[in-house]
């Protein structure tokens, strides 16, 4: 696999706390799935050197030609260098990487629960969903967005319209719902049926959700955010614990991102 140059043509902040960025490189021809990710460089930089990991966000074709796209929040150095990026900069894109979210099992109902930047890889997932068995059932899909305030909530416009349904939670009730998103879940449990979770978002939000499925016995795939340095599995710096085997770890980049929650301990 290559790292190679793509250039950027859309980079916007779309929250206090949020960037969108989209480059001429096609995921699809990649093996794209939701929640596989690239590691993305910035050519002529040494510091930082090394390459940041982001989950693919959405894929789509602007008239041009392919773009593929990403979520991200400034936090640590390379993120706030991503801000000063411009359209028709350069990026080096290496992937995809990782083994992205499973189909969901013939009659589950697919409960899709984002915690902040976790929300990153469900455009592309809403995608998958209504171009397969969801096409002419789009409401059956449930997407929770959670954030600690309003400033954390977004997912992109065409998702709204799509006809899935959409639930949004706060801590401090900024919008939607005041609460937790395990909260949110639980109160709709009872009448969603069979349910099939697919999760992505900070650990505490992780590990509750796994408590829960565990209690109610739903199927539920966390997609990990563990700090990476190479994102193909030789620099061991995103190890999560094997539930099943205590003390011993598993490389999140190339056994993961994606893990059922009964495999780890988050």
């Amino acid at each position: 696999m290559q790292r190679v140059k793509a250039t950027i043509v859309e980079h916007e902040r779309v929250q206090p706390a949020m960037w969108r960025m989209a480059f001429r490189w096609d995921a699809r021809a990649r093996g794209l799935r939701a929640a596989r990710f690239l590691m993305l460089g910035f050519p002529g930089k040494t510091d930082p050197l090394l390459p940041r990991p982001f989950s693919i966000s959405d894929v789509r074709d602007d008239g041009d030609g392919v773009v593929s796209e990403i979520l991200y929040k400034p936090m640590g150095k390379a993120t706030q260098l991503m801000t000063d990026l411009r359209v028709g900069d350069a990026v080096s894109v290496l992937g995809l990487l990782g083994n992205g979210f499973p189909d969901p099992a013939p009659g589950k109902r697919p409960v899709l629960l984002a915690g902040g930047i976790g929300n990153a890889p469900f455009a592309h997932h809403v995608r998958e969903l209504l171009d397969g068995p969801f096409r002419e059932r789009p409401s059956d899909v449930v997407l929770f967005l959670a954030g600690r305030t309003a400033s954390e909530i977004w997912i992109q416009p065409w998702v709204r319209a799509s006809g899935i349904t959409i639930v949004e939670t706060t801590d401090d009730g900024t919008r939607g719902e005041k609460g937790r998103i395990t909260e949110a879940l639980a109160r709709r449990l009872p009448s969603l049926g069979a349910i099939e979770g697919f999760a992505c978002g900070p650990t505490p939000m992780l590990r509750a959700l796994k408590a829960m499925a565990v209690e109610h016995g739903f199927p539920c795939h966390l997609s990990t955010e563990e700090l990476m340095a190479c994102g193909y599995g030789v620099c061991n710096a995103c190890v999560v614990e094997d539930a099943n085997r205590p003390g011993t770890w598993i490389k999140s980049c190339h056994e993961g991102p994606v893990f059922e929650c009964r495999e780890i301990i988050p």
